[in-house]
């Protein structure tokens, strides 16, 4: 990397951020093999991770797709409002994920039955993050 990215983190947990200096990682990578095969691996799973979100996105049913979909909406949202919260209709939400707004609605119906979600006209707030994330990776096993 030529320049510092920018980059933007969601934490939903508890969590702990490190900052690396990038000219100390770039020395340990050409220097230690345990520190490029760690680096080898990280990148690995990052296109492995990629390719399972196309993958839901596009061959996913329509709870995979919609657990999704209000996952990555709840998080940018968090980002700006500090809150899990979806603003969106069930029409809204069945265009992003190639559905109807009828079959969403059924969805939405299962996750607020399951305790995942709360809705309001117009709204969703993801009461349970860590279980939309299992219906997500359930699609990858």
């Amino acid at each position: 990397m030529n320049e510092t990215p920018w980059a933007f983190i969601q934490l939903v947990t508890e969590s702990r951020l490190t900052t690396l200096d990038l000219e100390k990682v770039r020395h340990l990578v050409a220097t230690e093999i345990e520190v490029l095969s760690a680096v080898a691996i990280h990148l690995a799973a990052q296109v492995r991770h990629g390719g399972v979100l196309v993958a839901v996105r596009s061959l996913g049913n329509i709870r995979e797709r919609l657990a999704y979909d209000l996952l990555e909406r709840a998080c940018r949202s968090q980002l700006a409002a500090g809150r899990l919260h979806v603003r969106a209709t069930h029409t809204d939400l069945a265009a992003s994920i190639g559905s109807s707004r009828e079959v969403v609605t059924r969805a939405l119906k299962g996750f607020r039955a399951d305790g995942i979600v709360k809705t309001a006209p117009g709204a969703v707030r993801v009461v349970d993050p860590m279980r939309l994330a299992m219906i997500v990776r359930a699609f990858a096993i």
